[in-house]
């Protein structure tokens, strides 16, 4: 019997980065679920999981098609990236409390 040897895949690794954790922040900030971004991207669910886990890496085209896609300029991306505006931990919970 033949083992088959699995693909090591960059999907398989998790490498969270300031900019994923960004992305999702900005996601969550216009009050899209995956599969709506999913829509709006013209992409699939997956692929917004991937960007926002760190599973894929995040060129600079994949960040400014999330950025067009949710509304927001690059400017705005960079401040937030380079810690010049302070992500809210738990956004969602800070405005219900």
């Amino acid at each position: 019997m033949k083992i088959k040897k699995k693909k090591n895949r960059r999907s398989d690794i998790k490498v969270m980065t300031k900019e994923a954790r960004v992305l999702k922040f900005l996601r969550e900030s216009r009050r899209l679920s995956m599969r709506k971004a999913a829509i709006i991207l013209g992409t699939s669910e997956a692929f917004i999981n991937h960007s926002e886990h760190g599973r894929i890496d995040l060129t600079p085209a994949i960040i400014v098609r999330f950025l067009n896609a949710y509304g927001f300029d690059h400017d705005y991306f960079k401040d937030l990236v380079e810690d010049r505006i302070e992500i809210p931990e738990n956004q969602l919970e800070d405005c219900i409390n």
